[in-house]
């Protein structure tokens, strides 16, 4: 149960943000990606200021690639993000309609044991009972997933 509530409360996560690891790997590229930029950026201002040489050049291509790098890690993390929303947002939807537990084989045994045990005079109205306090909590779940 506990295994089911956390990955309940993950898919929720990555369904209203998108978050995984791998996004969050693709952004620490993109930053690194862009701090290297700035400080070949600032090695190749200095480079220009000091010699006036061809190693300005050498700077600036190597700022050039650092950024592409970056554009590519971004572009990948946002395309990454959006599959991973995706796959949650589906991953919820098929777990809204899947079969209720009230139809898994070893309820219906135990309520038809219970039945035979009790008499099925006594479990009929306490299963009815059961049965509309389950479909109002589902309702009520929903409800507060729709709201938020």
């Amino acid at each position: 149960m506990l295994k089911s509530l956390t990955r309940e409360i993950t898919l929720s996560i990555q369904a209203k943000n998108g978050a995984s690891f791998a996004v969050l790997l693709w952004i620490a590229i993109t930053a690194l990606a862009l701090l290297t930029a700035f400080v070949f950026l600032c090695v190749s201002v200095y480079e220009w200021l000091s010699l006036h040489d061809g190693a300005v050049a050498a700077g600036l291509v190597m700022v050039g690639i650092f950024v592409l790098i970056a554009f590519i890690a971004t572009v990948v993390g946002a395309l990454v993000r959006r599959r991973v929303r995706e796959r949650a947002i589906l991953a919820r939807a098929a777990k809204a309609h899947a079969s209720s537990w009230l139809f898994d084989p070893k309820i219906l045994a135990s309520i038809a044991q219970a039945g035979r045990a009790i008499g099925w005079q006594r479990v009929v109205p306490v299963a009815l009972l059961g049965f509309m306090a389950a479909q109002w909590a589902r309702e009520y779940k929903d409800d507060q997933q729709q709201d938020s």
